[in-house]
């Protein structure tokens, strides 16, 4: 009996309780406002990627895909020999050539990506492997620790231009004191650099194996700030 009054009184205790438990998620928040503002830098590029590829066709996969790790292994060798110079290997694809909706060749190819704060060594590297390499993509572009040390200077930048909208917004407001309801912070904001596209042939790259001229500039970075303000 002890028993079952007791859980009587629990079964109540808990359904008067429950509005006040619940009150907070279904609360209706009155005089509440969504803004967003936002901070931008241009910031010098200061490190160079470089994408360069193997491209081979034939018949005979075998000798296709040896003929492009021989390639690949002299660009390889190259690019070691370049101090500061961060290397790595993409992987191997191929694809068949149809005629007449039969396979009469095979297309291979790979690709060598190529990352350094010297621009200059890099883009005489870039001219070196020309000879055998074609060059897809040049992109420039902040370094990591710049474009971290940009950042949260613009995320000070943002909020202060965040808070200055609020306060435009309550001089219009009947309630002057306002509570910050939910904030975002995206950093995310970061223009595509310079990119250098090279779309001539093996045959063109063999005869002018000059360092492509180039131009790092700069990229810019934003951040955004968006939220909703409660006044009361």
């Amino acid at each position: 009996m002890f028993f079952r009054s007791s859980f009587v009184f629990t079964a109540i205790f808990l359904l008067l309780c429950a509005p006040a438990l619940f009150a907070g998620e279904n609360e209706i928040i009155f005089n509440q406002v969504r803004l967003n503002a936002q901070a931008e830098r241009e910031v010098e590029n200061d490190q160079l990627l470089v994408s360069v590829a193997v491209e081979a066709q034939g018949t005979e996969p075998d000798k296709l895909a040896s003929r492009v790790n021989e390639t690949m292994q002299w660009a390889l060798d190259m690019a070691k020999k370049q101090p500061g110079v961060q290397v790595s290997t993409k992987s191997y694809q191929t694809f068949p050539v149809y005629k007449d909706r039969i396979v009469v060749a095979w297309r291979a190819s790979q690709m060598l990506e190529l990352k350094s704060v010297e621009i200059s060594k890099l883009t005489e590297l870039t001219g070196k492997l020309q000879e055998r390499l074609q060059v897809k993509e040049m992109v420039f572009m902040p370094t990591t620790e710049a474009r971290i040390e940009v950042e949260n200077a613009l995320i000070e930048e943002a909020m202060g231009a965040f808070k200055r909208r609020v306060e435009i917004v309550g001089k219009h407001m009947k309630e002057k004191n306002y509570r910050i309801i939910e904030m975002n912070i995206n950093t995310g904001g970061y223009q595509p650099p310079v990119m250098f596209a090279e779309r001539a042939s093996m045959k063109t790259m063999a005869m002018d194996a000059a360092p492509p001229a180039v131009e790092a500039g700069t990229s810019k970075i934003t951040v955004t700030i968006s939220g909703s303000v409660q006044f009361f």
